[in-house]
């Protein structure tokens, strides 16, 4: 099949999505290594954890909203990534 402008653009959209995917992954990743460096600084002393969470739950809630936001995104980015490739191979 001839390929016109639409493979290219689209070719370089799944490049981008894909460094995308990356990163959020990534991003991912570090937050929960964050997560487990918290919890082996709180385990020794729970009440300093407690006094922590009260006074940070407004920023907690905004943190947890954040993360949910990055999972459905990168969701949303693999799914458009396998539609992309889907796409791709018609022209192969």
């Amino acid at each position: 099949m001839l390929k016109d402008n639409f493979y290219y653009s689209l070719r370089e959209r799944l490049s981008f999505a894909q460094e995308y995917a990356t990163n959020c992954a990534n991003r991912l990743r570090q937050i929960e290594i964050d997560k487990k460096g918290d919890y082996e600084f709180f385990k020794q002393n729970k009440f300093l954890f407690i006094f922590e969470e009260i006074l940070n739950l407004p920023l907690n809630l905004i943190k947890s909203y954040k993360i949910a936001k990055l999972k459905i995104n990168l969701k949303k980015c693999l799914a458009d990534i396998k539609v992309m490739q889907h796409e791709l191979n018609y022209y192969d």
